[in-house]
């Protein structure tokens, strides 16, 4: 699958990232490896880039959605598309999809991600996927009108949640910023 993300944007996305949270550098080194477009197709292993969306309302809340497949509580978001432009436009839309938003009401804070994660994602039969590895870029958007419309081909369901529920103690903490404006 081909998208019009180049991996000069990812690299781009990668310095403005680093240049906040450097000693993230660690974690996020299978994306500092990608050297080809080849790294975001979902085809591609041992992993592949997927973008995410955490979308915060006015009183501080996050979106979560239920995913299908690994049962559990979620950030929209997935794998890029052909249509996708870049990464921050691929987690937009992942927003407006899984959680049926207007695009009109969501507003990116930040055009550099918020929290960038790797984590393994286990083998789909069904699918025919094995076994791999998620690079999740994580973009911070308020939603600022627009009512949740769960899409059921996507998730179970959909809701504002604490910050405090999302799976991960760096990006909590990285919202207290945002919960407090």
């Amino acid at each position: 699958m081909l998208v019009p993300i180049t991996i000069a944007h990812l690299r781009d996305q990668l310095t403005a990232y680093l240049d906040r949270w450097p000693a993230s550098a660690a974690e996020i080194q299978p994306l500092l490896d990608l050297d080809s477009a080849a790294g975001f197709d979902r085809a591609t292993l041992p992993g592949h880039v997927t973008a995410s969306a955490i979308v915060l309302d006015e009183s501080g809340a996050v979106l979560l959605v239920h995913h299908r497949a690994l049962d559990r509580w979620f950030q929209p978001g997935g794998h890029l598309e052909p249509g996708d432009d870049s990464l921050p436009a691929a987690a937009l839309r992942e927003a407006v999809e899984e959680a049926g938003l207007d695009p009109i009401g969501l507003e990116l804070l930040d055009r550099a991600p918020i929290h960038i994660d790797v984590h393994p994602i286990p083998a789909n039969p069904r699918k025919g996927e094995a076994a791999h590895d998620h690079y999740d870029v994580r973009y911070l958007f308020r939603c600022v009108r627009g009512d949740l419309r769960p899409r059921a081909e996507e998730v179970h369901a959909a809701e504002w949640r604490p910050a405090a529920d999302l799976d991960n103690d760096d990006l909590i903490e990285r919202l207290q910023d945002y919960v407090t404006r």
